[in-house]
C-alpha cells in the first residue's frame, strides 16, 4: 500500500486524494464530449463537475454523520475536519441535488446531461477505487485464502489484524467491475441518437448496483434489515431506479421484463447475507483473537464498557452462562470499547471474570456490527451467522434462554427470533 505517494517536508500528497482529482479531471473530459455529442454547449461540463463535487461531498457527509452520530457528538469539530468518513452512497445523491440545481438554473434538458456525465461518473469510480486501495482507507474484505488476496499492512487507518492474515481487496473488485460498466456504457454513448435519453443514466444505475450489491457480500460491513448492509439497500435501491427508468425511456415490456429477471437475480445471488462481521480484537496481554477463528463455536459477543452500569449489571450472569457450558462448544467474546487496558482489568478483577475479554478501543467492532448503546449482545451458531442481536441488558441465567442456547449448540437451530425473544 501506498498511502503517501510524495512527501516533501511538511507537506504530503496522499493517493487517495490524488487519485481523486484524477477521477474528477477524467469525468470532466467525458461530460465535455458527451454534451457536445448531443447537441450542448461543452461549457457546461466543468460547471457540472463543480456542483457535483460539492454536492457529493456534502452528501457523503451527511449520510456518514447519520450512520456515526455517536461519534460526531463526542466531537463534533475533529469528525467533521477528519479526513475520514465519505460515504459514496450520500455522495450520488448529493452530487444528483447537486447538478440538477445546475441544470435547472441553466434551463438544461435533464436527462441528456444525466447520460453525457454517466459514462465519466462510472469511470470517476473506478479511478476512485483504485486510491482506496493504495491508501488501504478500511474498504477491504472478509479473510481469503484465495491467490490474489492480500494485506494491507500500511492502510492508512491501520492494519488490526495479526501477521499473516489475508484478506479479500474490494477495492480491486470494484475497480475492475466499474471500468467493465465504463466501457460497456462508452460503447453506447458513441452513437447517442441511437438511444433515448436516459438509456445511459438507467445502465449506470443498474449495471452500478448490481455490482456493489455483491461487492459487499465480501466486505466486513454491519448487516441491517434482512441481513443485507446499508449499501446492498443503496444498490437495490439504484438497481429499481435503473429498472423504472430504463422501461419508460425504451418503453419497452420486454426490455423491462428482461431487467426485472436481472434484477431478480441480483437480489437472490447474495452469499452468507447474515455472516457476521469477522473483526480482530486484542486481550487483556495483547494477543490477538479472530472471531473467524472461532468457527465450530457458538460465539457469544458482547459489546460493552466499564462505565456502563447496565453492562456491570449482566456480568455476573454471563459468568455464570460461561461456567455451565464451559464443556460445550461455547464461547463468551466480551468486547470492551474502552480507551486502555488498565481500566478494563480493574474491572475485570473485582467482577472476578474468566471468560475472554477483549479490547477495541477504536470502536471499530461496535461499527461494524452497528450498535446502538451498551451493552449488545449478539449470538452467533458455528457457521458464523448472526443469528440473534439482544440490545440491552438481559438476565442469561433464565432458564428458558439457557434451554434454547442448549438448542443451538445441539442442534444448530435458534428456535427464538433475531431479536433474541421467544418467537410467537
Amino acid at each position: 500500500m501506498h498511502p503517501v505517494l510524495v512527501q516533501l517536508g511538511p507537506i504530503a500528497l496522499y493517493s487517495f486524494g490524488a487519485m481523486l482529482a484524477l477521477g474528477f479531471l477524467a469525468a470532466g473530459v467525458l461530460v465535455a464530449r458527451g454534451l457536445e455529442a448531443r447537441g450542448l454547449d461543452r461549457g457546461h461540463a466543468s460547471s457540472i463537475v463543480w456542483w457535483a463535487a460539492v454536492g457529493g461531498i456534502v452528501g457523503s457527509r451527511v449520510l456518514s454523520l447519520a450512520n456515526d452520530w455517536s461519534a460526531f457528538l463526542a466531537s463534533p469539530m475533529s469528525y467533521l475536519v477528519t479526513g475520514a468518513g465519505f460515504v459514496w452512497y450520500g455522495g450520488l445523491v448529493g452530487g444528483t441535488v447537486g447538478v440538477t440545481l445546475y441544470v435547472l438554473l441553466r434551463g438544461l434538458p435533464w436527462l441528456a446531461v444525466a447520460d453525457s456525465i454517466a459514462v465519466g461518473l462510472v469511470l470517476g469510480q473506478a479511478i476512485g477505487r483504485v486510491g482506496c486501495q493504495l491508501a488501504g482507507d478500511g474498504d477491504w474484505g472478509t479473510e481469503s485464502s484465495l491467490p490474489w488476496a492480500m494485506a494491507y499492512t500500511k492502510a492508512i487507518f491501520g492494519w488490526p489484524y495479526p501477521p499473516g492474515t489475508l484478506v479479500h481487496p474490494a477495492p480491486v473488485y470494484e475497480s475492475l467491475l466499474y471500468s467493465g460498466i465504463f466501457l460497456v456504457l462508452l460503447q453506447l454513448s458513441r452513437e447517442p441518437a441511437r438511444h433515448p435519453d436516459g438509456t445511459l443514466l438507467s445502465l449506470y444505475l443498474i449495471l452500478t448496483g448490481i455490482a456493489r450489491f455483491f461487492v459487499e457480500a465480501v466486505r466486513i460491513e454491519p448487516r441491517l434489515w434482512l441481513g443485507l448492509t446499508e449499501a446492498q439497500w443503496f444498490g437495490i435501491a439504484s438497481v429499481a431506479i435503473g429498472l423504472g427508468l430504463f422501461a419508460w425511456a425504451r418503453r419497452g415490456a420486454g426490455l423491462a421484463a428482461a431487467a426485472v429477471i436481472v434484477w431478480a437475480v441480483t437480489l437472490t445471488g447474495c452469499t452468507d447475507a447474515k455472516q457476521a462481521p469477522d473483526f480482530v480484537a486484542q486481550t487483556l496481554t495483547g494477543q490477538a483473537v479472530n472471531l473467524s477463528a472461532q468457527r465450530g463455536k457458538v460465539v457469544f459477543l458482547n459489546l460493552w464498557t466499564t462505565w456502563c452500569p447496565p453492562c456491570r449489571e449482566e456480568m455476573p450472569a454471563m459468568q455464570a452462562l460461561s461456567k455451565k457450558f464451559s464443556d460445550e462448544d461455547f464461547v463468551i467474546l466480551a468486547v470492551s470499547e474502552d480507551d486502555g487496558v488498565p481500566a478494563v482489568k480493574k474491572f475485570v478483577d473485582e467482577m472476578r471474570l474468566d471468560f475472554p475479554v477483549l479490547i477495541d478501543s477504536t470502536g471499530a467492532v461496535g461499527r461494524r456490527y452497528g450498535i446502538t448503546g451498551y451493552p449488545e449482545t449478539f449470538l452467533i451458531d458455528r457457521e458464523g451467522k448472526q443469528v440473534a442481536r439482544f440490545i440491552g441488558p438481559r438476565d442469561w441465567r433464565d432458564p428458558a434462554f439457557e434451554r434454547d442456547l442448549r438448542t443451538l449448540i445441539d442442534e444448530g437451530r435458534w428456535v427464538r427470533g433475531p431479536d433474541g425473544n421467544p418467537s410467537s
